[in-house]
């Protein structure tokens, strides 16, 4: 099918073929309002939104030509102007009396909430220059300018927008979260350093779910954001969120391993604090089966005499482990990001061998390199086995009171070994932890699984 006329003059718009566009814009039976079929975007909307000056210096001055016809999602052109930072073009629409600088799209987002969008730091000086621009109107969602632009870290224009008094800083989204918390999230560290100087910020406003700027940068794991944070005497690091859960709390359980590490660092972080329904980091750490986590949650403060069960028993827990599959190695993870994400190690034939040959000496191996013992944590039999003389004699005499000493001895086990070794019973690639007092603990394993058979 032939070009139409009306679709040459739309790519000459397009492309700033100012020649070809004279020649079509002069003939009175050419449509110059024509919009596209997919999106009805008229010539005038698209030398706007591709700044072609030129055109649109001469189709301005063309009495047939709508300047502020729409695209179909309610986008003017002076809008898509403002979007694709064309300063030119945008100055040359603010004098035309037609054009309604504050026109909203379908979304509510104004001209000017798409610049301060995009980061187009020349267009929102010039439009905070003119008295008719609201700087606060927002989306349908309530999103403002300054949100938008601090959560896409366009730090210039954070500039501009802090030094005008009519900006509302604090204005939240529609679920309460800040300009601030978005800028944390997203982890904008120039950006957050920046509101961090301003008196007006709460750097501790949470969201409606009472999740606090801090905490939501733990929970994505940007480590550099939580330095900055950390340093900020303002800062509440162990805020919880509606449902207990501590800026600790889910970085254990999102496994952001650095993050974890300067938290357990920081003295005024408290290891211990649980959730509303009684979860500590070290539970969620065993539940997770985060062995890196638990390690250093032990070495960290753990008070055992803590609480460390939720409204699940360790039983579920282990049962509700049983039902998650091991985790693969991903692209982007190291091997050592990943060694501190899994329990599960490769057979563990040769140290068996090792073990035939020199019992003591297996042993003495696992207990002097804990890298050695991790690396094998997966299989009961190096855990038990290499632990306990005794557990042979249990499977030797096989007596009548064999199992309950074999969970007396497991019993005696280090803690972490203690919750490889539960999982284990129930076939589970995950480690679920037990309390210091463990005999009841196991003696219902005893009674639940087939394995001493």
């Amino acid at each position: 099918m032939a070009e139409s006329k009306e679709q040459k003059l739309w790519q000459a718009c397009t492309d700033g073929d100012l020649e070809t566009v004279k020649e079509l814009a002069d003939d009175p039976a050419v449509d110059l309002n024509w919009g596209d079929p997919e999106f009805g975007r008229t010539p005038f909307y698209r030398a706007c939104g591709h700044g072609k000056l030129h055109v649109v210096e001469y189709l301005i001055r063309n009495p047939r030509v709508d300047v502020t016809k729409t695209h179909n999602v309610e986008a003017t052109p002076f809008s898509i102007s403002c979007q694709g930072g064309h300063k030119e073009v945008v100055s040359l629409l603010l004098a035309d009396p037609r054009v309604d600088p504050n026109k909203p799209r379908d979304t509510g987002g104004t001209p000017f909430f798409m610049a301060c969008q995009n980061g187009h730091e020349e267009v929102v000086s010039l439009l905070l220059a003119d008295p008719r621009i609201d700087p606060n109107k927002p989306q349908n969602d309530e999103a403002t300018p300054f949100y938008v632009a601090c959560q896409n870290g366009h730090k210039e224009v954070v500039v501009l927008l802090l030094a005008d008094s009519r900006v509302d800083i604090e204005k939240p989204w529609n679920d309460g979260a800040t300009p601030f918390y978005t800028a944390c999230q997203k982890g904008h560290k120039e950006v957050v350093a920046l509101l961090l100087t301003d008196p007006r910020v709460d750097p501790n406003k949470p969201k409606k779910d009472e999740a606090t700027p801090f905490f939501s940068t733990c929970q994505r794991g940007h480590k550099d954001v939580v330095l900055l944070l950390l340093a900020n005497q303002k800062i509440d690091p162990n805020k919880a969120n509606n449902n207990g859960a501590t800026p600790l709390w889910i970085s254990v359980l999102c496994r952001r391993v650095e993050v974890v590490s300067l938290l357990l660092a920081d003295p005024r972080i408290d290891p211990n604090k649980p959730t509303n329904n009684q979860s500590s980091p070290l539970w969620v750490a065993s539940f997770e089966g985060y062995l890196s986590a638990v390690q250093r949650l032990l070495t960290s403060g753990w008070d055992m005499n803590t609480k460390m069960k939720c409204v699940d028993t360790n039983t579920a827990a282990a049962e509700q482990g049983r039902l998650m599959p091991s985790i693969p190695k991903s692209a982007s993870e190291t091997e050592e990001e990943y060694q501190l994400t899994v329990t599960d190690g490769p057979l563990c034939g040769d140290l068996i061998d090792d073990y035939d040959r020199d019992p003591v000496a297996a042993r003495y191996r696992l207990r002097r390199q804990p890298g050695l013992r991790e690396y094998f944590a997966g299989h009961l039999f190096a855990l038990v086995v290499f632990y306990s003389d005794s557990f042979l004699a249990v499977n030797e005499r096989m007596a009548h009171s064999a199992t309950e000493r074999f969970f007396k001895i497991a019993s005696q086990l280090p803690l972490d070994l203690q919750m490889v070794l539960c999982n284990r019973i129930f076939g589970s690639p995950k480690d679920i932890i037990l309390s210091r007092d463990s005999e009841p603990g196991f003696r219902l394993l005893a009674r639940t699984t087939t394995w001493q058979q």
